[in-house]
């Protein structure tokens, strides 16, 4: 609790001193991105560079995940290598930016992207670093941290045609968490905060000993085994089955396998993302990254070290605070929740998001018969959050 936000200084000096923060950091992002090479000794490629060219026509349309499945795709430079980026929807729209988990890429979230454009809005999707088509920072050099996610949101809404500021963010499970963080330090920025199983305050009683000692940095396990246990952990192919014991409230298991709580079961990991492409199912799109993305386990292993995803009461305090001093035109938070989640349990995420923000900041809505595949299967819950989020009368 005794962190220093850059966002603590004296009044009236305060919202000049967030604005001119944001201006310098984007200003200084559009000058690195022009200017300076990849490290390529510290990046790792993406399948964009090392899967796509012996392919056919015919070969691309059958992977999991098509590198033209979206509209308004781009590939981004960056210090750490290349980001993918989608975007579409009217250039006059309401900015959504859309933050997908831990371990499915962007089009985890295509439903929900064309609901909020068939709204009217304009959408921006990212694959984040080490997943889908985006490079991977080598995590022996840089951590995958709030400083680097940062940095690539950052990157990713300067590199739009049109400007991204005020703007609503909805981020899923790591994204929530990445979303309130992001929210925290640049709120000039920031109108719609929309949480979907956020990490960030997952309580620590459910980390259990072997994932404490699994994940541990510089611990006694080599790092090469940590990599080869937790890709065994994320496979969901014949090979490997039955031969991990899967921990229903592992992180890991979050968004690709059977999510059970209060002897309700749903399957998250047959679903399909792109509804042209049946080989575009949950588990297919993970085990294709771990077959092809070489970086997709070491960042996953390096967010789970060092993502904000626990302890991040301070932060989601300065949102409070940034809300209460009027820093931006951030209102309220919204929380959408899954009612039998395993890994973001409903009432005590409610709870502490309560005791933190405040009962007159936070709304929660929790969405019945749902795991934490929420962001995944019921996109029509969420775009009625937005909605009401944006104060839309008619949405």
């Amino acid at each position: 609790m005794t962190s220093i936000s850059p966002f603590r200084v004296p009044a009236p000096y305060l919202c000049f001193a967030i604005g001119a923060a944001s201006l310098v950091s984007l200003v200084f992002l559009r000058s690195i991105s022009r200017s300076s090479e990849v490290d390529k000794r510290k990046t790792i490629p993406s399948p964009n560079a090392t899967v796509l060219s012996p392919l056919s026509e015919e070969g691309v349309q059958k992977l999991p995940y098509p590198p033209d499945t979206l509209p308004g795709a781009r590939d981004v430079k960056s210090h750490y290598g290349s980001i993918r980026v989608y975007e579409w929807g009217p250039a006059d729209g309401e900015r959504m930016l859309l933050i997908h988990g831990i371990s499915t890429p962007s089009i985890a979230l295509t439903d929900l992207a064309y609901k909020l454009v068939g709204k009217g809005c304009r959408v921006m999707l990212f694959d984040l670093f080490g997943r889908g088509y985006s490079s991977a920072p080598t995590p022996k050099d840089h951590h995958y941290d709030s400083a680097l996610y940062t940095y690539q949101i950052l990157v990713c809404l300067n590199s739009s045609p049109i400007a991204w500021s005020p703007f609503t963010i909805v981020g899923y499970s790591l994204g929530g968490a990445l979303a309130a963080d992001f929210t925290s330090y640049f709120p000039i920025l920031i109108k719609g905060l929309v949480l979907v199983a956020p990490g960030g305050l997952i309580r620590n009683r459910h980390i259990s000993w072997k994932n404490k000692l699994l994940y541990q940095s510089g611990g006694w396990v080599p790092e090469w085994i940590v990599e080869r246990m937790v890709a065994k952990r994320l496979w969901t192919g014949p090979e490997t089955s039955g031969q991990i014991e899967a921990e229903p409230d592992a992180v890991e298991n979050a968004e690709t396998t059977t999510t059970s709580r209060n002897n309700a079961v749903y399957l998250s990991s047959r679903h399909t993302l792109l509804p042209s492409n049946p080989y575009s199912t949950v588990s297919a799109v993970v085990n294709w990254q771990i077959a092809h993305h070489p970086g997709f386990v070491p960042a996953f292993v390096s967010s789970i070290r060092y993502a904000p995803i626990h302890d991040q009461h301070d932060r989601w305090q300065i949102i409070r605070e940034n809300i209460e001093k009027k820093n931006g035109k951030l209102e309220k938070v919204w929380l959408v929740l899954g009612e039998t989640d395993p890994i973001i349990v409903a009432e005590e995420l409610a709870e502490d998001a309560k005791g933190i923000l405040g009962k007159e900041i936070v709304t929660v809505r929790v969405v019945k018969d749902v795991g934490h595949e929420i962001a995944i299967e019921r996109a029509d819950s969420i775009v009625d959050i937005v909605g009401r989020a944006l104060e839309r009368e008619e949405w």
